[in-house]
């Protein structure tokens, strides 16, 4: 019982930590909008020399930028350095965890962190994800009038960011930086749609760049786009509502065995206990445990590929 004990104890601590971080994050990400509104409603230029997020600065790392646009695709207007940091500070706690739990306990526990982690920001960010979807399609409407007053693009992307809400605000606002530092436009919507894992973002890149090379009518593929997200959505609506029954059990199924391990914990502790004193015991615990997030994981997969068109 002592193990399960020091496992129950490290992932609390860690829960606490990882807890203090994203109120932290979110605070601070708070603060930054409403800077950036303010400064959006003054029409101040120093916009562009505010910190920002979703802007690939040079990160060589692969693994520092996949977690990068992790934390970036929730929303989360954090700064590689701090993801780094973020990173350095979960490494020092794995020595720490199987010093105390043992490697076998310890690799559990660092894999269930790990798992639990992904599966929050991932979440996080598909609800993000649909929010600024959502949003799209009056966006692209905003900056269709714009346009027809014969401003630029950039111009109608800042233009009508400041009438948008957020998410898609910061997005946009973030878009409308880059571009004032010299970026082009299409390069910068074609990161963001890298980031967020929007293909409609990549389209309005496209867009962009055949109308710089070509000319062409940029409202009229913006029109296109609007009808084409509108119908998507209504379809993905339909197609959850046939699959509610699917997916009801899917959950029942990934929750059954996770919810009768805690009753029979709760009952009878000794159960676990003598399974974990055994070599043979552990293995057997320590499968399981693989073998349900596995199949966790797929049942996960199979929910994301009904709820996300472009998954």
């Amino acid at each position: 019982m002592s193990q399960l004990a020091s496992i129950g104890l490290f992932l609390a601590a860690v829960v606490a930590v990882f807890g203090a971080m994203l109120l932290w994050t979110r605070a601070r990400t708070r603060e930054r909008q409403e800077d950036v509104l303010m400064r959006l409603r003054a029409g101040d230029d120093a916009l562009i020399a505010s910190s920002g997020f979703g802007e690939d600065e040079a990160i060589s790392n692969p693994v520092l930028r996949w977690a990068c646009h992790l934390v970036w695709r929730t929303g989360a207007e954090t700064e590689p350095s701090m993801v780094a940091r973020w990173m350095i500070a979960f490494a020092l706690l794995v020595p720490i965890a199987l010093v105390l739990m043992g490697v076998l306990a310890g690799l559990v526990a660092i894999v269930i962190v790990l798992v639990v982690t992904w599966a929050v920001l991932s979440r996080q960010a598909a609800r993000q994800r649909a929010r600024i979807i959502e949003q799209l399609p009056d966006f692209l409407e905003s900056v269709s009038r714009v346009l027809s007053a014969g401003n630029s693009l950039e111009e109608a992307l800042i233009s009508a960011a400041q009438e948008s809400n957020d998410p898609l605000r910061g997005l946009f606002v973030s878009v409308g930086r880059q571009v004032r530092l010299g970026a082009s436009v299409e390069v910068v919507l074609t990161d963001m749609a890298d980031i967020h894992r929007i293909r409609d973002l990549r389209v309005m890149a496209m867009a962009a760049s055949i109308n710089r090379k070509y000319g062409g009518s940029l409202r009229e593929i913006f029109r296109s786009l609007v009808q084409a997200i509108r119908s998507r959505d209504m379809a993905a609506r339909e197609l959850r509502a046939l699959t509610a029954e699917t997916r009801f059990s899917a959950v029942v199924l990934a929750v059954i065995p996770v919810g009768l391990m805690l009753y029979i914990l709760a009952r009878n502790p000794e159960y676990y206990t003598t399974m974990w004193a055994d070599t043979g015991g552990r293995y057997m615990l320590i499968g399981s445990a693989l073998l349900q997030a596995a199949g966790v994981f797929v049942i996960w997969r199979m929910l994301a590929k009904v709820q996300e068109g472009d998954a």
